[in-house]
């Protein structure tokens, strides 16, 4: 579905991101995994728009969309959420879900203000039934802003699926969350967001990665250090030494 081809970006002389090569299949759980500043953001960015690469492509189902503007790449069905939320906070749980559909095709910003029409209603029940999946159905008329943590990110989830993309691209889905709520998560990401779609995701919650993913991609400094299998790719001394440093690592 997905292929990077030699894909670079640098900001200020400083390279997030250098030959990168990676392919994603059809219906395929990808774990990207990384220390901080290891490019892993920056690839969603550049796959979503929000950055044009330096060089290299993206090539989207053998069509290149490399820098092509986010609401273009919206259109071919990658939906996204982010590891510093994204949410309207001063509107409520349901307009937030409700207005992410505003970049679907054939719909018109006048359409958000209507249930008029038959097409309205139905999205608006999709609305609601997202709401009753991420266990938000209670919370639908709350202020944003005044959910806990766990909440807001089940909201981001909810905003990106009701966009009902082929690519779902997941940037630490359960940042900031304790043991018990990153099993809730990787549950629900499971049971609700991953069938029918093919999916990446960010994560430093290396248990949540090992419960969703089929294959593990390993950055460090922009370059894909380690590809393959999550338990072989995990046991990897140059992986280790990423996160744990080199005496760690040969320990």
């Amino acid at each position: 579905m997905l292929r990077v081809e030699r894909l670079s970006r640098s900001f200020g002389g400083v390279a997030a991101l250098e030959a990168l090569d990676l392919a994603v299949a059809e219906g395929e759980v990808l774990g990207l995994i990384g220390p901080n500043g290891s490019g892993k953001t920056t690839l969603f960015n550049v796959i979503t728009g929000v950055h044009p690469p330096d060089t290299g492509r993206v090539m989207l189902r053998g069509e290149d969309i490399s820098g092509s503007p986010p609401a273009r790449i919206v259109r071919h069905g990658i939906a996204r959420t982010f590891q510093n939320l994204r949410i309207y906070k001063r509107m409520s749980v349901r307009e937030n879900v409700w207005v992410a559909q505003h970049s679907l095709p054939g719909i018109r910003p006048a359409d958000l203000l209507s249930n008029r029409s038959a097409a309205e209603r139905e999205r608006r029940a999709e609305v609601e039934r997202l709401l009753d999946a991420v266990g938000l159905a209670d919370r639908r008329d709350v202020l944003a802003g005044s959910l806990p943590l766990p909440d807001q990110r089940r909201l981001e989830l909810a905003r990106a699926l009701v966009r009902s993309p082929t690519l779902l691209l997941l940037d630490e889905p359960a940042g900031g969350m304790t043991p018990a709520e990153t099993a809730e998560m990787a549950a629900l990401i499971r049971d609700f967001a991953l069938p029918g779609r093919t999916c990446i995701v960010i994560e430093h919650k290396l248990d949540l990665i090992s419960a969703l993913c089929q294959r593990l991609c390993v950055l460090n400094f922009g370059r894909k250090i380690a590809e393959g299998d999550p338990q072989e790719v995990l046991q990897q001394a140059d992986v280790l030494e990423a996160y744990l440093g080199q005496d760690a690592a040969h320990a």
